[in-house]
């Protein structure tokens, strides 16, 4: 297993364990591992799914977000990790299994069993990392909070019309804290019958309990404190069944049928579609997400820590934005049903650090793969604190 060996802002606030240095005996035997680890494939994973398997509570707690705005702070929530260990262990999973133990179960079990046995071990330490396995979505890392405060700051600058009616995808999402930020703002602004526009959010990590233990539980707090719950809120009349939350303050969510039921159509009435994907960025074809459209939105955040990983990424980056294909079966769409996205213009954003002690991986490898692929890269915020930090924007010519 990997561990990043750099130092953590604002600890309190994030997902944090001990740094450690891994030994080149570590680094062989995880090589070594790695020749027989298949990658998953590229599925989606419907929310009725996931709702279906939530435990009937949830414990959360704030995620303060440092602003670079007036607003100087924004307060997320979040499921806490502890929470979801609870759950799994109370669904008799049954204990851990370390990296070598994945390939070799005897007799075989089941995928979704070896999926909560895998996310139940690295729920334990959720700053490891084991290529192909589990990517480390389990955790908050400081550059999705930089993809927030950038992504705050563009309420200040000219031409800035909001997030409605964007389609917006976030690559290697984890806890999911951009699209968070952006479902904050989309269901602050809009109440069921203002919207005019359909706005999709598309979310995807290569592990589907990631999304399963805290992906769609967030994405389902995020909703419940907003003032689109309120209706559901009245509805039950009950603050044991549906309390009135204060985000400052760690708490518990029941979770009802009435409850999953007021989530989705809140989404429906909002025209808000949210959809998840797991599985890698080599299948990842966006000619099944989106169709013959793109996105006008692309999120990222430390997702370059691997050498390996980064062409997939770039490639699977630029086809998203309509500046390329990702598959074979994409370059016979007519290119006149592609969106001209030199007059429609969209964002990609990468956040990343600068260097990831004991994997390899960091900014100058990713900007040495965008050289090949015809981008420009623009800073557009950097942290020199400690290990260092940027967010870029890439546009493809």
């Amino acid at each position: 297993m990997f561990k990043f060996d750099f130092d953590i802002e604002d600890a309190e606030d994030l997902d944090v364990v001990e740094p450690s240095v891994q030994t080149n005996k570590e680094r062989g035997a995880l090589d070594s591992s790695n020749m027989s680890v298949a990658l998953e494939s590229f599925a989606e994973v419907p929310i009725v799914q996931l709702l279906d398997i939530l435990p009937s509570l949830i414990s959360y707690s704030p995620l303060r977000i440092p602003l670079s705005s007036s607003r100087k702070e924004l307060t997320l929530l979040r499921r806490d990790l502890f929470d979801a260990r609870f759950q799994l262990i109370s669904e008799g999973v049954g204990d851990g299994v370390n990296a070598s133990q994945i390939l070799s179960e005897e007799p075989p079990i089941s995928s979704q069993l070896l999926r909560d046995r895998k996310a139940l071990d690295f729920l334990d330490a959720p700053s490891d990392l084991v290529p192909g396995v589990y990517e480390g979505g389990l955790k908050t890392w400081e550059c999705s909070l930089d993809l927030v405060d950038y992504l705050d700051t563009l309420k200040d600058m000219p031409g800035y019309d909001g997030f409605e009616g964007k389609k917006v995808l976030e690559l290697g999402c984890g806890t999911g804290v951009p699209s968070l930020y952006i479902l904050y703002e989309l269901l602050s602004a809009v109440s069921p019958s203002s919207a005019s526009e359909r706005t999709e959010i598309h979310l995807q990590d290569y592990n589907q309990s990631v999304l399963q233990f805290v992906t769609l539980p967030n994405l389902l707090l995020t909703w419940y404190a907003s003032p689109l719950a309120n209706d559901y809120r009245a509805s039950i009349n009950d603050p044991d069944i549906a309390p009135l939350l204060d985000p400052t303050v760690h708490g518990e969510l029941p979770i009802t049928p009435e409850l999953k039921a007021a989530f989705l159509s809140s989404f429906n009435k909002s025209k808000i579609a949210i959809r998840l994907f797991s599985g890698s960025w080599d299948t990842f074809d966006p000619f099944k997400t989106i169709g013959t459209d793109s996105y006008d939105i692309l999120l990222t955040s430390e997702t370059v820590y691997r050498t390996d990983s980064l062409l997939p990424l770039v490639n699977l980056m630029r086809a998203a934005v309509g500046m390329g294909t990702q598959a074979s079966d994409r370059e016979d769409v007519a290119s006149s049903e592609r969106p001209n996205k030199e007059t429609r213009g969209y964002l990609c954003l990468v956040a990343a650090k600068v260097l990831y002690f004991g994997v390899g991986g960091g900014i100058p490898d990713f900007l040495e793969t965008l050289k090949n692929v015809n981008a420009d890269v623009e800073t557009v915020l950097e942290r020199t604190a400690g290990v260092g930090r940027k967010t870029m924007r890439v546009r493809w010519y």
